[in-house]
C-alpha cells in the first residue's frame, strides 16, 4: 500500500510547483517514517476509528491499513480524512481506494470520509465558549489520529488564529492548532501518533499550548531524529523533527519510552531507553518543558545541572534581550564609529567564545549606532556584561556561545546590542571582570551546552528558558572566573573541576 502512495506522491510533486507546496507547508512523510508512526499504536480493537487531519496523499492511513492487513481476525476501520487542496483530492481517493481493496482481500473492512474542508475550520467550534460538539463542527470521538500537519506560521490577525487564541499565542505555527484540536477528538485511552517540529516542546509561544495539551493527553513516546537533513532529505526541510505519541488521559504514563535515529531509516540502528516521565516533563517553572535526553549520559547531565542551589534570577542576574531591531531603527544605523554621535553597534557575529570583538567588519553590516535623545531608549549603558547569541545556524556543533563584554575595553557611554543578542547583567550592581568570565565559561562549556540542547529543540536560545534554568552561586562563578580570565583555552577543566564533576559523567563530557 505505501508503494502505491508513494507513486501517487510523485505523480504530484511532479504536477505541482514548489512554491504550492511551500504555501500550503506540505512536507510528505517518507514511507519508513510512516510504518514506524503506524506501529507505535497500542492494541487495536475490531472496531476502530482513525483520523488524518492533514492526509496530504494519505501515506499515514495507508500505513495504518498496512499495519492492520497482517492482524488475523477481522477488524472494520472508519478513516476520517482531511485534506483541502483540491488537486491531491482526485489522487488521495485513489490511494484510499486502494487500502480499502487490499483490506477487504485480507477479510477487514475499510471505509473512508474524505471531508475536502479545513480541518481547523472544522473542528475548533466551543474554543470560544460553545459546546464542543455542536452542529456545524466536525464531532467524532475517535480511538487513533495519525498525522503529519502542515508547518507555516500564522499572521496573528488570521482567521485560524483568533478562533484558537486561548490556546497558542504570538505568532504561532499551524502544525500546533492540528494537535490540539485533535486531542479534542480522541475517546478515552484513544491515540495521537504526531511527526511535527520539536519546537513546541520549549519556549513562551507554545507555553499556552502545551499546558492546554498535557492536560488532556499523557506523553507516552517520542522518537528524535539526531539529523536535521536527513528525514526529509527530499523537500529540503532543515526542521528539527519528533514523532510523538500521546494518550487520552486515563492514568498518566510513568515512564516515557525515547528513541533515536539518524535520519529516516528507522529499522536499523534503533537506540531505545525508558526514562520516568518526571524527567521528561518539567513543570516546576510553570512552563510545561519537554525535555528530551538522547541517552543516559544526558539524563546524567540533567540530574546534575538541576542539583545547582539557585535559580538564574535568584543569583542576582537578569537577562533581556538585544533592544535593537535593525529595520525599525534604520535613522540611527551609521557605517562606522567616526561620527562624534557613534556608539558601538554589536551584531552576533561580534559575539566570540569570551571575547566581544568591534569593530569587525563582515557583509557591509553597520559598525556604531547614533546615539541621541530619540535614540537613547535603544541604548544600554556601557558597564560589565556577558553576551549570549540568540541563534546558531541549523548544524553548528555548540548552541551556546558566551563573550565577555568589559565595559573598560569600550570608552563609550553607552552601546547598541542587536536583538539576536541576550545580555546578561546583575540587578543591583554591575558585574565584576572574575563574575563576567566565570558566568561565560559556564555558558561556554559543553556541561551546560549538552543541557540546554534537552530542553530546547531549536537554535534558538531564548531569555525564557536561561531564567528558568538552575545555576551556581556567583561567589562560585566569580572564582571559576578568576582562573579563566588568564587562560579561556582551559575553561572546559576549569568549570568541570571547580563544579565537582568526575567519574563517567566527566569521561562522557571530555569525550564529547
Amino acid at each position: 500500500m505505501l508503494d502505491h502512495a508513494l507513486e501517487l506522491q510523485h505523480r504530484f510533486e511532479n504536477s505541482v510547483s514548489p512554491e504550492h507546496r511551500k504555501q500550503r507547508g506540505q512536507v510528505f512523510t517518507p514511507p519508513e517514517v510512516a510504518r514506524f508512526m503506524a506501529g507505535l499504536f497500542g492494541t487495536i480493537p475490531r472496531e476502530y476509528v482513525l483520523l488524518d487531519p492533514g492526509a496530504g496523499i494519505g501515506t499515514l492511513t495507508a500505513a495504518f491499513c498496512e499495519r492492520v492487513r497482517k492482524l488475523s481476525s477481522p477488524r472494520t476501520v472508519t478513516a476520517h480524512v482531511f485534506e483541502n487542496d483540491a488537486q491531491l483530492a482526485p489522487l488521495l481517493r485513489q490511494n484510499l481506494d486502494n487500502c480499502r481493496r487490499v483490506l477487504s482481500e485480507a477479510g477487514h473492512n475499510f471505509n473512508y470520509i474524505l471531508h475536502a474542508e479545513d480541518f481547523i475550520l472544522a473542528s475548533s467550534h466551543g474554543l470560544n465558549g460553545a459546546q464542543l460538539f455542536d452542529e456545524t463542527g466536525f464531532r467524532v470521538e475517535c480511538n487513533g489520529v495519525i498525522m503529519n500537519p502542515p508547518y507555516y506560521k500564522l499572521r496573528k490577525d488570521s482567521t485560524h488564529a483568533k478562533l484558537m487564541e486561548r490556546i497558542v499565542h504570538g505568532q504561532p505555527n499551524i502544525y500546533a492548532f492540528f494537535m490540539a484540536l485533535a486531542s479534542r477528538l480522541l475517546k478515552q485511552d484513544g491515540e495521537i501518533v504526531a511527526i511535527t517540529p520539536r519546537s513546541f516542546c520549549n519556549g513562551l509561544y507554545f507555553r499556552g499550548f502545551r499546558h492546554w495539551y498535557f492536560d488532556r493527553v499523557a506523553l507516552d513516546h517520542i522518537h528524535i531524529f539526531e539529523s536535521r537533513t536527513e528525514t526529509f532529505k527530499h523537500s529540503n526541510v532543515l526542521q528539527e523533527s519528533i514523532i510523538s505519541k500521546v494518550h487520552r488521559l486515563g492514568s498518566p504514563s510513568p515512564a516515557i519510552t525515547i528513541t533515536t535515529s539518524f535520519g529516516a531509516d528507522l529499522a536499523n540502528g534503533l537506540q531505545r531507553c525508558e526514562v520516568p516521565a518526571g524527567d521528561i516533563i518539567d513543570n516546576s517553572s510553570g512552563d510545561y518543558v519537554i525535555r528530551i535526553p538522547e541517552g543516559e549520559d544526558d539524563r546524567e547531565i540533567m540530574q546534575f545541572v538541576e542539583s545547582f542551589p539557585l535559580r538564574f534570577a535568584e543569583t542576582g542576574m537578569r537577562i533581556s534581550t538585544g533592544p535593537v531591531v535593525l529595520f525599525r531603527a534604520a535613522e540611527h544605523l551609521l557605517v562606522d564609529a567616526t561620527d562624534k554621535t557613534a556608539v558601538p553597534l554589536l551584531h552576533p557575529h561580534n559575539v566570540k567564545p569570551f571575547a566581544t570583538l568591534w569593530p569587525l567588519a563582515k557583509n557591509g553590516k553597520h559598525k556604531a549606532f547614533r546615539c541621541c535623545e530619540e535614540s537613547l531608549r535603544l541604548l544600554v549603558p556601557t558597564k560589565n556584561y556577558v553576551l549570549v547569541k540568540r541563534f546558531s545556524s541549523k548544524e553548528e556543533k555548540r548552541r551556546l556561545t558566551a563573550a565577555c563584554f568589559l565595559g573598560a575595553d569600550f570608552p563609550f557611554p553607552y552601546v547598541g546590542i542587536e536583538n539576536h543578542i541576550n545580555y546578561i547583567y546583575h540587578a543591583e550592581r554591575d558585574l565584576s571582570e572574575d563574575e563576567v568570565y566565570g558566568i561565560a565559561a559556564l555558558f561556554n562549556s559543553t556541561l551546560i551546552d549538552r543541557y540546554f540542547r534537552t530542553i530546547s529543540g531549536n537554535t534558538q536560545v531564548n531569555a525564557t528558558e536561561i531564567r528558568a534554568m538552575n545555576f551556581p552561586d556567583l561567589k562560585l562563578l566569580g572564582r571559576i572566573g578568576k582562573q579563566v580570565k588568564p587562560a579561556p583555552e582551559e575553561a572546559e577543566a576549569v568549570v568541570l573541576k571547580a563544579l565537582g564533576v568526575t567519574g563517567p559523567l566527566q569521561n562522557c563530557l571530555v569525550g564529547t
